[in-house]
Formats: C-alpha cells, sequence, structure tokens
C-alpha cells in the first residue's frame, strides 16, 4: 500500500521543479475525477435503459484521462495534463449531444479552461487552449443547447446528473486550490521564519514593505561577544565534522538561551559568537538582560560534557553604550551593528579571562551589583588606551 501511495503522491525526479508545489493537489484532482466517473456510470447503469453507449463513451474518454493521469504521475507534468484535459472536452462534448445540455456537462468546458490557465505551461499554449475550450462552450451552446439528446433520460435523472457535474466541477477546481492554497500559506510561514533567522522580525516586515536602506540610530544597546578559548588549536586536533557539530552544539545553546532572554543574535565570527541586547526595540534592562545571558553562557559551558580532554573555556565581554545598526546587502544580506560600543566589546572579550565575564564600567553602572563578586581593574585596549 506504501509503495502505491509513493507512487502516486511523491513527485518523480523528472517531475518540473516549477510543478512541484501543486502535484499532490493535482493528483487528487485525477483521482477526484476518476472516482466522480465511477459513480456516475454506476448511476446510468441504474437509471437509463440505452446506457451501454453513454458508459462506453466515457470509459473511451476515462482511458484517455487515465493516460494524461500515467504521464503526469511519471513526471511528463505538461504532456499528461494536456491529454487529460483533451480527454475531458472529448468526454463532456460527446455526453451534451448523447444527453443534452441540461446534464450540465458545459461546465467542464469552463471548468478545464480555469483549470488549464492555472497550469505552469508555456503561456501561449494554455492561452490558446483556454480560448479554445471557451468557444466550444458557446458554439454548443448555441447549436446543441436545445437540440434533442440521442439517448433519453427522465428528468429527474438529469437533474441529479446535473448536481453530479456540478458538484464534480467544484471538487475538481476547490480541491486542489484549497490544497495548493494551503502549500502557499506553509511555504510563506517557512520563508518568513528562514527571514526572522536572519535579520529581527520588526526589521524584516519594514524590508518587506519598503526597497529602501534600513539604518537604526540605538542610543542605549549592550553588546557581547563570546569566544572559545584555544579554539583553533583544538581545531587542529579535529576532523572537519568533529569541528562543525562541536561548534553547532555550543551555539545551539547559546541560541536557545539568546531566545529566552530576548537577546539580538547577530552572528557567528568562526569560534565567536556576538549579540546585542536592546535592538531592534528599545529595553531598559539592555545591560542586565546581557551580564545574565553572559553567565548562562558561562554556566553552559562549564556543565556539559562535550567529550574532549580538556574542558571548555570561554571569554565574554560586553560593553554598554550606542550603536548603529542596520540590513546590508544585496544578495544574502544581513542585519549588523557598528560603532565604537561594538569594537570595545570585541577588545574586552579578547583581553578577558577564560571563565568570566569583562564588562566596561558604562555597562557595570547599568546592572544589579548585589549579587556579583566583581573586581575591579585597569586594562589596555587597543586604540582605547587604560579604561
Amino acid at each position: 500500500m506504501k509503495l502505491v501511495i509513493d507512487f502516486i503522491f511523491r513527485p518523480k525526479t523528472s517531475y518540473p521543479d516549477s510543478w512541484k508545489p501543486a502535484f499532490v493537489a493535482m493528483q487528487l484532482g485525477f483521482l477526484a475525477g476518476a472516482l466522480g466517473l465511477l459513480l456516475r456510470d454506476l448511476f446510468i447503469i441504474y437509471t437509463i435503459e440505452n446506457w451501454e453507449l453513454v458508459v462506453l463513451t466515457e470509459l473511451a474518454f476515462g482511458v484517455v484521462v487515465g493516460i494524461g493521469f500515467l504521464l503526469h504521475t511519471l513526471g511528463r507534468a505538461a504532456l499528461g495534463v494536456l491529454i487529460a484535459c483533451l480527454g475531458g472536452i472529448g468526454s463532456a462534448t460527446a455526453f451534451l449531444i448523447l444527453l443534452g445540455w441540461n446534464g450540465y456537462f458545459h461546465l467542464w468546458y469552463l471548468n478545464l479552461a480555469i483549470l488549464l490557465i492555472a497550469v505552469p505551461i508555456n503561456i501561449w499554449i494554455k492561452s490558446c487552449l483556454a480560448l479554445s475550450f471557451i468557444s466550444l462552450y458557446v458554439f454548443m451552446f448555441f447549436f446543441y443547447s436545445n437540440v434533442q439528446p440521442i439517448v433519453a433520460a427522465d428528468e429527474i435523472v438529469l437533474q441529479l446528473i446535473a448536481i453530479s457535474n456540478i458538484v464534480g466541477s467544484l471538487l475538481m477546481l476547490g480541491l486542489p486550490m484549497a490544497l495548493y492554497s494551503h502549500y502557499l500559506v506553509e511555504e510563506r510561514i517557512k520563508s518568513e521564519r528562514l527571514l526572522h533567522n536572519i535579520i529581527p522580525k520588526d526589521l524584516a516586515n519594514i524590508l518587506r514593505e519598503s526597497d529602501g536602506v534600513i539604518a537604526l540610530d540605538n542610543p542605549n544597546v549592550s553588546v557581547m561577544f563570546a569566544d572559545i578559548v584555544g579554539f583553533t588549536q583544538l581545531a587542529e586536533k579535529m576532523s572537519a565534522r568533529q569541528v562543525v557539530d562541536l561548534l553547532n552544539k555550543i551555539f545551539f545553546k547559546f541560541d536557545t538561551i539568546c531566545e529566552e532572554y530576548g537577546i539580538e543574535k547577530i552572528k557567528t565570527i568562526g569560534d565567536a559568537y556576538m549579540a546585542v541586547s536592546g535592538l531592534p526595540r528599545p529595553r531598559q534592562d539592555h545591560a542586565q538582560s546581557l551580564i545574565d545571558v553572559g553567565f548562562e553562557f558561562l554556566e553552559t559551558i562549564a556543565s556539559q560534557d562535550f567529550g574532549l580532554e580538556d574542558p571548555l573555556q570561554i571569554r565574554v565581554g560586553i560593553h554598554s553604550g550606542d550603536a548603529v545598526s542596520g540590513v546590508i546587502g544585496k544578495s544574502k544580506f544581513s542585519f549588523d551593528i557598528w560603532g565604537d560600543s561594538v569594537n570595545l566589546a570585541s577588545r574586552l572579550q579578547t583581553s578577558g579571562k577564560p571563565g568570566f565575564i569583562h564588562a566596561s564600567q558604562e555597562t557595570v553602572g547599568l546592572i544589579d551589583q548585589r549579587k556579583l563578586n566583581i573586581e575591579k581593574q585597569v586594562v589596555n585596549i587597543k586604540g582605547k588606551g587604560e579604561i
């Protein structure tokens, strides 16, 4: 059973990429049409006396549609859909002649024309075919809408057949379109989630609505750099996969902590992790929140077993001040921050002690110091001198 389901609903490698979003919806449309055809044939057999010509005609065109379905399933998408549409038009025309206009088979002209327009094939081909279907509808209306049908059927039977055609037309269009719309919503959610992993949600909304440059002044933010001590030497003893797995494990935990505290991760630079608090939305506790995150980072590294001979340590540097942020780049764009506060936070991390947070006086002055063991010292920072 699983093999059958996979065969029907899993697009083949030869199936066009541009068609794949609608593959399942179109397959369900084919199957819904086949089920409707079978039920209608059974109904005709039990309600129309001379049913043989009607049923055999429908089965003949059903084979044509089935060939289209098979080609579509095997990856010949455009050819399969075109053959199926032509089979459907032929079936509708034959039934109009056999059972008359009151059976509402003419709905399939419009139904298939609309369906064809939605299919991603050459615009001229589908436009010409859609216009041909509509033209055939107009022709049949003027020349066959009042013609006596070849096969006689009771009025109640024709009404029930008409209802089946109306419902079938709605299902043939509605089911695939509903599924495709659901797919588009899911893809939009995925795209937004990916975008929000690159830039903050607030800026993503601005970027979506504007083609201009996004640049923000942030007067009160705290910037943090966290770096793994001795990672370069450690990486030389590890395989590429081991290096990536280790960094992913560490940074995954750091990402989780930042999300819990509402901290904005900016980027990773090698084995360094950069984050900021207070943007894009300002917050009064930007310094305190980032200090708390720094301690969480230290605790995470100290408490986790990474399967290494020697325990890992990190240095953390934090500074509070102003910074400029924005989205840069045309392709592979990124959200970043710049300014003296960023440079100073990086220098504090470089000059700090492993296993400690090296925070500037500006940051310390903004936090609750009562439960902290603070060691004040003067350090020489490159480009800044003694601070």
